[in-house]
């Protein structure tokens, strides 16, 4: 197995703890907090095995004869990790576990309900590690690990607020995808938005779909795409744009990425400060969570013959682009004739929004297209629905997915920030696994309010087996609400008003800064 570890120091004031990485072991030091009662000969280290979550916390020279409660503290909850006990020369030792994931905060050692020790601000992943370089550094000094982890340097240096890794991870099976993200760490004022590059290279041809989670409260992220195929590599952009009412602090913030149907992870680490930055553009947009599910669903293959399976993958998030847990999916698929064929309502979201249902077909499956709808509701939000389609045989119907939706340029290039007086051109990418038709694509943008401003329509043939790429631009003609705007694109067989069918359906954000 390779490993990922990803470490990002963000301590502004004092001296850094110490780091060393070794033989797959992060070693962090404690430092004595402010205002506490310890023995001023007190120390402490934590030792994570980055392979298997296995943790080791050991005081020296503490007070003698009591108790400590340790605990990894995030900025949105806190992992308790037991309790640690010392001897009558202050010593013990305490053996622990994290599960596989990704951390951001610091690791806590409070006595008589105070804080004793602690450790830098420190982020690491368990079950995954870094291949290259990894640079950090604070206001005062600089810490440098190396690809081989075998030796950690400390000098002085000028504040950054960036840093870059590239991560190797190996899945189930024989999938290896190379998953990049850079910057690892990013410091922004609140009201700014900051960009992370997302490059995913696998062993294989494959579809991708990006989510993120950790999102900060009043921000929200935006994948430019969030969708498409690595063949060879897949490339994207996370835009998380905070607003005035984002809380400052740390955040740690995982960027999901489901390939052929399996689950890889990477973190980065963001800091919003609620003071100005420098050469940063603010955003003076407002932002709040809102109630309401959205809801992707596609199936493993385009194509199937009778007797096969045919395996669907979805994923739910919030209007924030947040992944929604345990909400619960229920999921129909109908064939050629209309006639239901499954009809499933126990689905529920991973801790990554994603779900899975597989089924067979029968051996004497009616050819032609199949249509499959999926619904998503959770307590609190108002519920999503979604459709796909897929042919069995050959199809004498329309049948298209939207491979691809996304805010950018006249050239193509993706953005997910615009400002006043900016084209956005929205790119749809539609491939056709039916027999060829005059197809209609449409693109639906609608402000923060959800008010429709823009609807257009582009009539194109679309021919069996053919991907078309279609550009719909769109200027502003008055000074645009600030905020994240909404955009739909669909498929229809023909035009609505001539009785048409939506065939397919997508969606993607852009937000536009005051």
């Amino acid at each position: 197995m390779c490993l990922i570890a990803v470490f990002s120091v963000v301590q502004t004031s004092g001296p850094f703890s110490s780091l060393v990485f070794a033989d797959n072991i992060l070693s962090i030091q404690l430092s004595l907090a402010q205002g506490n009662n310890e023995p001023t000969s007190a120390t402490g280290t934590v030792e994570i095995n980055l392979e298997n979550g296995d943790v080791e916390i050991e005081l020296e020279d503490a007070t003698p004869d009591s108790i400590y409660t340790s605990a990894f503290v995030s900025y949105s909850s806190s992992i308790a990790l037991g309790a640690l006990t010392t001897g009558g020369e202050g010593d013990g030792k305490l053996d622990a576990h994290l599960s596989p994931g990704a951390y951001v905060g610091y690791f806590a050692l409070t006595r008589l309900e105070a804080l004793q020790l602690s450790s830098a601000d420190v982020s690491f992943t368990i079950g995954a590690t870094v291949s290259t370089l990894v640079t950090t550094t604070s206001t005062s000094s600089q810490t440098t690990i190396t690809e081989t982890g075998s030796t950690t340097e400390t000098q002085s240096g000028t504040t950054t607020s960036e840093t870059e890794t590239s991560n190797i991870v190996t899945g189930a099976g024989t999938l290896q995808i190379e998953f990049q993200v850079e910057p690892a760490f990013k410091s922004i004022a609140a009201s700014s938005f900051a960009k992370f590059n997302i490059r995913i290279r696998p062993t294989v041809t494959a579809s991708i779909l990006l989510v993120a989670r950790g999102v900060p409260d009043h921000s929200v992220a935006i994948f430019t795409p969030n969708m498409g195929v690595a063949d060879p590599q897949f490339h994207s952009t996370m835009t998380i744009v905070t607003s005035a009412d984002t809380k400052p602090g740390l955040y740690g913030i995982t960027v999901l990425a489901l390939v052929n149907g399996h689950e890889f992870n990477a973190q980065v680490a963001l800091e919003v400060t609620g003071s100005t930055i420098t050469n940063q553009t603010t955003s003076t947009i407002s932002i709040s969570a809102g109630p309401a599910l959205s809801l992707n669903l596609f199936s493993d293959k385009r194509h199937y013959e009778p007797n096969a399976t045919v395996s669907f993958q979805g994923h739910v998030t919030d209007e924030t682009g947040n992944a929604v847990a345990d909400a619960m999916v229920s999921m129909q698929v109908d064939g050629p004739t209309g006639a239901e064929i499954v009809f499933v309502t126990s689905l529920e979201t991973d801790a990554a929004g994603v779900f899975r249902v597989s089924f067979r077909l029968p051996s004497n499956a009616t050819i032609g297209t199949y249509t499959a709808f999926a619904s998503a509701t959770k307590s609190g939000y108002d519920g999503a629905t979604s459709h796909t389609t897929f042919v069995v045989g050959s199809s004498s119907t329309p049948s298209v997915i939207i491979r691809v939706v996304y805010a950018g340029d006249s050239a193509g290039n993706p953005s997910g920030v615009f400002s006043a007086g900016q084209t956005v051109v929205i790119w749809v990418t539609v491939e056709n696994i039916g027999p060829t038709f005059q197809g209609v694509v449409w693109v639906q943008i609608r402000n923060p309010n959800g008010i429709p401003i823009s609807i257009q329509f582009r009539i194109s043939s679309l021919n069996s087996g053919e991907t078309v790429k279609d550009g719909f631009g769109f200027t502003f003609l008055s000074k645009p609400t600030p905020g994240v705007y909404t955009v739909n694109a669909l498929v229809s067989d023909k035009m609505i008003s001539q009785g048409g069918t939506f065939l397919a359906s997508a969606e993607t954000q852009f937000a536009v800064t005051g």
